[in-house]
């Protein structure tokens, strides 16, 4: 009969000369801690949760706006946020209309994540999305100015964030928050 070499920690040696193939206590915790650290490393990088999206996106455009305003102060140019549904994009006023912003990778059009909802009144005015000829825009202009808007970024969950733009340039960004429906 042939003997099979198998490694020793999987061996046991029982009185009588009997052997059993296992694994010991040791290597299945550190097996177990290995998966462990696998999986929350995979969980962390596959997903975030909707509240993290809603504010990073919420930050985003606080900080975009924030940049078109200086750029357009200091290059002393007009400049427009238009918004969509799932979208938003940076227009510049050229010789006879507006143009999307092109060779500029911070002001580049971009998609509105899915789990984001998004709530735009101008100059106290609620907008809509439905005339695509029209979308609403918020105005930068080359003096520091802009269109006075609120903004409401929110998800199903009921993670919510506030962005308002007042005539003299400042933003203003917050956070809702949770106890205030109680």
């Amino acid at each position: 009969m042939r003997q099979f070499m198998t490694p020793s920690s999987t061996l046991s040696k029982y009185p009588g000369g009997k052997t059993h193939a296992g694994f010991t206590l040791l290597e299945l915790l550190a097996v177990i801690v290995i998966i462990g650290i696998i999986i929350s490393f995979a969980s962390l990088s596959i997903g975030q949760n909707s509240s993290r999206i809603v504010q990073d996106e919420a930050e985003r455009l606080h900080g975009l706006i924030q940049l078109a305003g200086e750029e357009a102060v200091l290059q002393g140019r007009e400049l427009a946020l238009e918004f969509d549904h799932d979208r938003y994009r940076f227009l510049e006023l050229g010789k006879k209309d507006w143009q999307p912003v092109e060779e500029d990778d911070l002001l580049r059009e971009r998609p509105l994540p899915e789990a984001v909802e998004l709530e735009l009144f101008l100059e106290g005015t609620e907008t809509s999305f439905e005339d695509k000829e029209n979308l609403p825009r918020i105005f930068i202009f080359s003096s520091g100015e802009l269109t006075p808007f609120d903004m409401t970024l929110k998800t199903d969950e009921g993670e919510e964030y506030s962005l308002q733009g007042l005539i003299n340039g400042k933003l203003i960004l917050t956070r809702a928050e949770e106890d205030e429906n109680n």
